[in-house]
């Protein structure tokens, strides 16, 4: 009986690495361009994606695994830069909710729009709807996957400086 990863695993495994790394790549080109660091490109996609009544500074420290002193920071870099602006919840004025300005998603949009239309548009030529319905199925998985994965980390100490 072999222990060698059957060739799809090899495969499934090298596809894997490269979505990875031009995810990446493409991630550092935005924060290039968008002239951010990591950090606040994640805070933005979360801000943006995310629903305008609900993103809190909070929430987005929890997310990003700041501090609500690094959180503070944070924002405070991404609204001198005309990206977020910081409100009293309309309903609950003890809550402050983070909003993206026009500025962050006419950028945003100038800069990704062209992938998500290309990709959308192979995607429906390419793939049949049930298979289609196999690959939504299969990226929610790992990224459930890869969120475990991320909890388990956060309760590990980092390795010892040599």
């Amino acid at each position: 009986m072999s222990t060698e990863p059957a060739p799809i695993a090899v495969e499934l495994r090298k596809a894997l690495e490269f979505y990875h790394g031009t995810l990446e790549d493409l991630a550092r080109e935005l924060i290039r361009l968008l002239g951010v660091n990591e950090t606040d490109r994640r805070a933005l996609e979360i801000v943006l994606l995310g629903d305008a009544k609900s993103t809190t500074p909070g929430m987005l420290a929890e997310r990003l695994g700041l501090t609500a002193a690094g959180a503070t920071i944070m924002l405070n870099r991404l609204e001198k830069q005309g990206y977020i602006t910081r409100s009293l919840h309309p309903t609950d004025r003890r809550r402050v909710i983070v909003v993206a300005t026009e500025l962050a998603a006419r950028r945003v949009q100038d800069l990704i729009s062209t992938l998500v239309d290309e990709g959308y548009k192979m995607m429906l030529s390419w793939y049949a709807p049930a298979e289609l319905e196999m690959i939504a199925g299969f990226l929610t998985r790992v990224s459930e996957l890869q969120q475990t994965h991320r909890q388990r980390l956060c309760t590990m100490d980092p390795y010892p400086r040599l």
